[in-house]
């Protein structure tokens, strides 16, 4: 019963802790943008992928009406490549999984008679970055804990102690979209958005970050510079139809 009732104050402590660790990604989608070229006179387009091997695919197409929606409400028109002045591409990428730190969790309570008494909870974090020459150049860590005791007397207390470490992986992801004059074939601009997933989100995926690349792709349609652009989690939902990733 005791194994029973420790289990249970334990999952519900790791819940509250993931939550916690969740809730700090915040209410932002944040990424690189850089962008290249002018915005052209005439915005009739069709829309195609960089690798012509993905014409058909499925997920290709996801993604291609995502786009098709940003692009219309920035003016563009979709016609027939027969009619368009552009001829829009879109890729995408996702890179290897890099380790870049670790997690620990550590846990432990006394309990009297079935309640507790006393709570601590802690959690620490560490990373490393590494330069060009493999060397490492910087590493952070930080801890957090609470505890509190209250005392009976003529009571049987019990502690339990628990602790767990999980390793933390950052994958690369991005996307490129050019416009390309439909009669000379010369490049009118480019976007390049980058982002990263990490393993601290394991309900994010490619799919659910892609369409807010896109968003983020879009005030750099015809626009050279380069930024990090915040969209809100109320507009991307609220304006522009999206799923909130995390």
């Amino acid at each position: 019963m005791k194994h029973q009732v420790f289990n249970k104050i334990l999952k519900t402590l790791f819940f509250m802790s993931a939550t916690l660790l969740l809730n700090s990604c915040g209410s932002w989608y944040y990424c690189n943008v850089s962008g290249f070229g002018r915005t052209p006179v005439e915005k009739s387009y069709f829309l195609e992928p960089i690798d012509s091997a993905l014409a058909n695919d499925l997920e290709f197409q996801e993604y291609a009406g995502v786009l098709k929606n940003r692009l219309n409400e920035s003016g563009y028109r979709e016609v027939s490549p027969q009619e368009a002045a552009l001829c829009i591409r879109l890729g995408y990428y996702i890179g290897d999984k890099e380790l870049i730190g670790s997690n620990t969790y550590s846990r432990g309570f006394s309990m009297s008679n079935g309640k507790i008494t006393a709570n601590t909870n802690a959690y620490a974090n560490g990373s490393a970055n590494t330069n060009l020459y493999g060397n490492s150049v910087s590493t952070t860590a930080q801890a957090n804990g609470k505890s509190s005791t209250v005392v009976k007397n003529k009571q049987q207390t019990n502690t339990y102690n628990s602790s767990s470490t999980s390793n933390v992986y950052s994958q690369d992801v991005g996307c490129y979209i050019e416009a390309v004059n439909t009669i000379d074939l010369k490049p009118v601009w480019t976007v390049e958005v980058k982002d990263h997933l990490n393993s601290n989100y394991p309900n994010t995926s490619f799919r659910k970050i892609m369409p807010w690349m896109i968003a983020s792709a879009q005030s750099f349609f015809g626009k050279s510079g380069e930024e990090e652009v915040k969209i809100t989690k109320k507009d991307g939902v609220e304006k522009k139809g999206l799923v909130w990733p995390y």
